[in-house]
C-alpha cells in the first residue's frame, strides 16, 4: 500500500515539477533540472525511510542511523565522509561531514548545511499518510532538507557539475537542542566555514517567496535576588523592605516596558521564589518554599535573551543591568549572562547570495524572493558560521506544524526546493560566462 503511494504521488510531483515549468534556464541547466526530476521517485521514497527513523536529539543511536543513511549516499557519488563524535558527557550523537576538495576550485567553496535531529521521537510520530497530507517527526524539520541537499548532489554528479568543485555537506546531530557547550558542539562547522566561501543551509521554507538573511542568536540569563525576610505585616516598610518577589517583579516589568517592540526579546522562562529557592541546572527545574505571612527572602529567574546582531545584544545586556541595580530598599539582584549561539545578522554579502537563489527560482517559474524577518523564528546551525562567510537560510522544503506533534509536509515544495538548489551550486561552482 505504501509502494502504491509513493508511485501516486511520484505522478503527482512530475505533474508539478520545475523542470516542466523552467522558463530561462542553459541547455545544461534544463539537463540538471530533468536529472532532478527523474530521482523524484527515489526521494519521496528515501523521505519515508529516514523519517521512519526515530532520531529525537536524545535518542543518539536514532541519530547515527539516519547519519549512517548519508553518509553510504554522498560517499556513493563521490565524496569522504566521516563522522564527528561529541564528548560522551553531553549525550548527543555527533556530526556527518562529507567533502569533495578540488586542489582548484573552479567556483565558490560551499557548505552546505543540514541536520539530523528532529524535536519529537517515537513511534507515534512515523511518516503517515492522512487523505494526501504526509506527516512525521522531522518530515519537513528537516530531513526533507536534508534530502534536498542530496538529491541536489545527486543530480549534479550525475551531470558532472562536481568536477573541480570543493563542496561540504555538514549535517548536525543535535541543532533542535545543541549540546554544551557549544564552543565545543559547534567547532567543526566553525572550521568547515572557514574553508568555505557561501554557506546554504535548508532550514524549512516558510514560502515559497521569502528568504532567511539573519537569525537571532541567544544569550541566557540568570537572575538571583536577595532580600531582608520577616513579618509579612511590615514588607514594603522600613522594617523589612519589598522582599525578594517584589524586587523581582519590579525587573520584570522593566524588562517587559524596555523589550516590548524591536529586534531585542527578553523572555523569563522560569521564576522561583519564597522563603527558601533551589535550582537544579540539569534538570532545569527548581523547589520554592514560603508562607503567606513571611516577607520572601529569595528569588530565581531563568531566561533568555534574543539579538540580532552583537552590537544590539551588548547594549540590551547594559539595560537590562542598570534596570538590576536599581534595587528596591533591603533588596538586592545579580544578573549573569551566558552567550549561547551567535547572531546572524543581515549583510549585504548575504543579500548577494539571495540574488543567485533568486535568480534561479525564477528561472524555475517562482516567484521573485524577499527577505524574511529575522526576528520571526529562532537560531540556526547557520548561526554559527555566518561571521566567517556570507549565507542564506531557509531553501528546504515547505510544510506546517513546525516543531509540533503533527508536522507536515507540502508534497509540491520537494521538487522545486531540490531543483533550485541544484541550479544554485551549478551556477556558484560554474558561474555563468
Amino acid at each position: 500500500m505504501q509502494h502504491r503511494f509513493v508511485a501516486v504521488v511520484f505522478a503527482f510531483l512530475l505533474a508539478v515539477s520545475s523542470a516542466s515549468r523552467a522558463q530561462d534556464l542553459s541547455p545544461a541547466e534544463r539537463k540538471l533540472a530533468k536529472a532532478v526530476e527523474s530521482h523524484l521517485g527515489e526521494e519521496m521514497a528515501a523521505l519515508e525511510k529516514v523519517v521512519n527513523i526515530d532520531s529525537g536529539t536524545f535518542n543518539t543511536e536514532g541519530v547515527r542511523e539516519v547519519g549512517r543513511f548519508f553518509e553510504k549516499e554522498l560517499h556513493a557519488i563521490g565524496f569522504q565522509t566521516r563522522w564527528i563524535p561529541m564528548p560522551e558527557a553531553m549525550h548527543r550523537a555527533g556530526h556527518l561531514v562529507a567533502e569533495r576538495v578540488s586542489p582548484n576550485p573552479s567556483g565558490k567553496r560551499l557548505l552546505l548545511i543540514g541536520h539530523m535531529d528532529t524535536v519529537f521521537e517515537g513511534q507515534g510520530h512515523r511518516f503517515q499518510n492522512e487523505g494526501g497530507v504526509v506527516h512525521g517527526a522531522g518530515v519537513m524539520d528537516m530531513k526533507g532538507g536534508d534530502l534536498v541537499i542530496l538529491f541536489a548532489l545527486k543530480a549534479l554528479a550525475s551531470t558532472d557539475d562536481l568536477k573541480d568543485a570543493t563542496v561540504r555537506v555538514f549535517l548536525t546531530g543535535d541543532e533542535e537542542n545543541p549540546g554544551l557547550p557549544t564552543s565545543e558542539s559547534r567547532r567543526d562547522i566553525v572550521e568547515a566555514a572557514r574553508q568555505s566561501d557561501i554557506a546554504l543551509s535548508f532550514e524549512p521554507a516558510f514560502d515559497p517567496a521569502t528568504i532567511l538573511l539573519g537569525r537571532r542568536g541567544l544569550s541566557t540569563w540568570s537572575l538571583d535576588v536577595s532580600a531582608t525576610g520577616g513579618h509579612s505585616a511590615f514588607v514594603l516598610r522600613p522594617r523589612s523592605g519589598a522582599g525578594a518577589i517584589y524586587e523581582t517583579s519590579r525587573i520584570l516589568d522593566r524588562f517587559r516596558a524596555a523589550f516590548s517592540s524591536g529586534n531585542v526579546t527578553v523572555n523569563p522562562g522560569l521564576f522561583l521564589g519564597g522563603t527558601d529557592v533551589s535550582y537544579d541546572t540539569a534538570k532545569s527545574a527548581g523547589t520554592s518554599a514560603g508562607k503567606y505571612n513571611v516577607v520572601s527572602r529569595s528569588a530565581t529567574v531563568k531566561g533568555d535573551l534574543r539579538a540580532l546582531d552583537a552590537p544590539e545584544r551588548e547594549a540590551a545586556k547594559t539595560r537590562m543591568r542598570e534596570i538590576v541595580a536599581a534595587n528596591l530598599p533591603k533588596a538586592s539582584a545579580k544578573l549573569e549572562f551566558d552567550d549561547v549561539v551567535p547572531p546572524f545578522p543581515v549583510t549585504d554579502g548575504n543579500r548577494s547570495v539571495m540574488k543567485i537563489v533568486d535568480a534561479a527560482g525564477r528561472a524555475l517559474g517562482e516567484p521573485a524572493l524577499t527577505e524574511r524577518d529575522p526576528v520571526m523564528g529562532g537560531f540556526g546551525d547557520v548561526n554559527f558560521v555566518c561571521a566567517f562567510l556570507s549565507a542564506a537560510d531557509g531553501l528546504g522544503v515547505r510544510g506546517n506544524g513546525l516543531h509540533a506533534p503533527d508536522e507536515s509536509i507540502d508534497l509540491t515544495s520537494i521538487g522545486p526546493a531540490t531543483t533550485r538548489a541544484a541550479i544554485v551550486i551549478a551556477r556558484l561552482l560554474h558561474p555563468p560566462k
